[in-house]
């Protein structure tokens, strides 16, 4: 470092104010004292210049400095990191010297003005010594020429940058998009600390809140979501953040002018850039009229579902009426069918139940089948004679209803004349799913197991044909009943990936 930086320091002054001479080292000792002074300074001025080397050395940012003629007088550690070349091959030598191509640039320009005005500067320019990349400085007066700290944003003004390119992208859409919302923010090591740098127009019309105040403060949009959404939305939130995963969730939110409760959709979903860092997409959508169908869907379907038992009940009650209208007995033949017709009935009106749980929407195959041997297995001392096992499968409402009934002639069947006759018999029902070369295929078992030796039937009853021929049909597959002598085995094959005719 030049002397002139240290001639009036503060550590100098000291030390000199506190060296007394006596009277006897002055006149003719006066040039020893000349000596001793400049001992002192020297001493003085390497204990500054190292401390100041000390605190060049650790401020993380490049620093150098020059003298009034553009020479190297300090480089920092970090500096000659930077520009990959040891300080003793560039002190004292001109810095345009080095840099022979910086004529004309932004840099260069900035530094001489600097220099001539006196007036310290922070600006951003492309370096000159190191090609392609982007500095951030600080130039100022010092010690008769310029101090200079800086630090590579290279990395930051391309993210910036793709940032922009992104930006402009997406508003170039998304403001054209009345009733969707876009946004953007800025990944952050912690989730509260993320900050939006872009939100679409439609923000205004979604939530009261224009866009440019809600980038400026994402706390104008908080305060209108409900209460009880909050703690939900900020767990969840967190937890996407954390695991780099899309965040989706529903909410209301009241509207800032109107007052008005909507429901809203949100969605974020981070997206990596090409330098490793994350950006957090995001849209916001009113799904207040979707909410509204499906309520008015809900109650559509609760009414069917009301009337369909309501008939089912009324066909019933004809059937009662009517066989009782002769007087016959359960005993008599026309009284087994009038048995048999009620119990297909709670059989059909079971399956219903199944579906009106899950709004119509379809329901599992377990359910479908415990549902439909329930009346059997309440009579049985042992419910473990009907076992029911098979992969987690959910069924189409049509396929739900025609397998029910097959169960329940099945089951009935069985208690008549197979292993649920006697006490020792039993049922295994089970089904897979196997894939072929036209799609997935439903393979549904019933074997009995235990009861009476098997004899094939005569005549093909009711239940047979209702098997064999119409579910078969309904569901575009095949179902065979085998009469083995050790149970009645049926196998119904369908598929699950074709429509149902």
């Amino acid at each position: 470092m030049p002397r002139s930086a240290l001639s009036s320091s503060p550590d100098q002054d000291r030390l000199s104010s506190d060296l007394v001479i006596p009277n006897s080292y002055k006149g003719s000792q006066g040039m020893r004292g000349d000596v001793i002074q400049h001992a002192i300074a020297q001493s003085v001025e390497a204990k500054v210049e190292a401390r100041l080397s000390v605190i060049l050395e650790g401020i993380g940012d490049a620093f150098y400095s020059l003298d009034g003629d553009w020479r190297f007088t300090y480089i920092n550690r970090a500096a000659q990191e930077y520009f990959g070349a040891p300080a003793q091959d560039m002190l004292g030598r001109v810095i345009w010297d080095i840099f022979s191509h910086s004529e004309g640039t932004e840099l260069r320009r900035r530094y001489e003005e600097v220099a001539a005005t006196g007036i310290a500067a922070m600006f951003e320019a492309e370096a000159v010594g190191v090609q392609g990349r982007f500095l951030e400085l600080r130039v100022f007066p010092y010690n008769g020429g310029l101090g200079v700290s800086f630090r590579d944003w290279t990395e930051r003004r391309r993210t910036e940058e793709e940032l922009r390119e992104s930006q402009a992208r997406l508003s170039a859409l998304a403001d054209n998009l009345p009733s969707c919302m876009v946004f953007q923010f800025l990944d952050s090591a912690e989730y509260k600390d993320r900050r939006p740098v872009y939100i679409s127009k439609a923000c205004e019309q979604l939530t009261g809140i224009r866009a440019e105040d809600a980038l400026a403060n994402m706390g104008l949009i908080a305060q209108l979501i409900l209460p009880e959404y909050l703690e939900q939305m900020h767990v969840r939130g967190m937890k996407a953040h954390d695991e780099r995963k899309t965040f989706d969730t529903e909410l209301k939110l009241r509207h800032a002018k109107t007052g008005e409760i909507r429901w809203h959709r949100m969605i974020t979903m981070p997206r990596q850039l090409s330098n490793g860092t994350y950006i957090w997409d995001g849209v916001q959508y009113d799904i207040t009229d979707h909410k509204r169908a499906e309520e008015h869907l809900r109650l559509m379907v609760n009414e069917l579902n009301h009337r369909v038992k309501n008939t089912l009940a009324t066909v019933q009650s004809l059937a009662v009426q009517s066989f009782h209208k002769f007087g016959i007995t359960a005993s008599d033949d026309i009284g087994a069918a009038r048995t048999a017709f009620e119990a297909r009935l709670f059989a059909l009106s079971r399956a219903h139940d199944v579906l009106t749980r899950e709004n119509w929407e379809g329901a599992y195959l377990s359910d479908v089948a415990l549902e439909a041997c329930a009346p059997f297995r309440t009579h049985m001392e042992d419910e473990s004679r009907i076992e029911v096992r098979g992969e987690d499968l959910r069924l189409p409402p049509a396929m739900s209803l025609s397998l029910s009934m097959a169960i329940h002639e099945l089951c009935t069947n069985a208690l008549k004349y197979g292993a649920l006759k006697t006490s020792a018999g039993g049922v295994r029902i089970s089904w897979a799913t196997v894939p072929n070369e036209t799609g997935t295929r439903l393979v549904f078992r019933w074997e009995e197991h235990g009861g009476p030796v098997v004899i094939p039937p005569r005549r093909t009853g009711f239940g047979s044909r209702l098997i064999q021929k119409g579910l078969a049909r309904e569901l575009n597959g095949s179902a065979e009943i085998a009469y083995e002598p050790t149970g009645v085995v049926c196998i119904i094959d369908v598929p699950l990936d074709v429509p149902f005719s």
